[in-house]
Formats: C-alpha cells, structure tokens, sequence
C-alpha cells in the first residue's frame, strides 16, 4: 500500500503519514486506531516499546502546555482587567476634594489613594501583558520542539 493510498483510507495527507514513517510526529490514539484496524494488526504489534513511550511522553507534554496556557491565560486576564479597573477608576475619581478651609489641604487621603490606584493599575496592566507574551512565545517554541 503507497503513502497516498493510505492516506486517503485515512482521511489524512500524504505527507503526514510521510511525517509519522520518519518519527517526526506521531499519530493521535484516534489515528492509531485507524491504522490498526486497516492494517488488520494488533495495535501493540504495530509499536515497538520505546514508540509507545515517545507517544505517551508527546501527548503528556502537549496536555501540559494546554494547562500552562490555560493558568497563564486566566492570571493575566486577571491582573490586566485589575489594572484597567485600577487605571480608571484612579483617573475618573476626582483627584482634589480638598476644601479651602480645610487644615490639610496640601496632600489629603483621595489624592494620594488615587495617585496609588494609577500606580498599581498600570504596573498590574503591564505585567498582565507582559506575562501574556512571554508565556506565548515560550509555548510556540516549546511546541516548535516538540
């Protein structure tokens, strides 16, 4: 049976079952199925030991990067939605609620608790975003190795 024939038994490409002959991807459990039955061969005839243990390895690195983007992900939505909140609420509160008469109305609490939520609400937004872009580019060339 060619490559091609195979391949349109599977309802998969040519080169994919090209990529799985040279070891450089391996097929799901769905498509090892597929196989075995059109094969009419035991699935455990059709990997050696050490195969077996490459997919099983593959398959739990690639279910833990899909939770490491999921936690990333929620942590940064997190912190960013924060920050904004943070960032606007510090810039919409009036700033100066002083009153002329008033004994302290060089520096009064509502000034400085806004000057803090701005503070806070960018540096929360900023690291949001950044945590974001690192945790992506660490996963595409995770997944590049993989």
């Amino acid at each position: 049976m060619t490559q091609s024939d195979l391949a349109d038994k599977m309802f998969v490409s040519r080169t994919l079952i090209s990529k799985w002959e040279n070891g450089v991807v391996y097929p799901s459990a769905e498509n090892m199925n597929k196989l075995s039955s059109l094969m009419n061969e035991d699935l455990n005839e059709l990997l050696s030991d050490d195969e077996t243990k490459l997919i099983v390895l593959d398959n739990n690195s690639k279910t833990d990067l899909n939770v490491f983007q999921k936690i990333v992900f929620i942590v940064s939505l997190i912190l960013v939605s924060s920050g904004i909140t943070m960032l606007i609420i510090g810039f919409v509160f009036p700033n100066d609620l002083t009153r002329p008469d008033d004994i302290y109305n060089s520096v009064n609490t509502i000034t400085v608790i806004c000057f803090m939520l701005k503070s806070l609400g960018g540096v929360m937004t900023f690291v949001g975003i950044a945590s974001s872009l690192i945790a992506t580019l660490f996963v595409i060339k995770k997944k590049s190795s993989l």
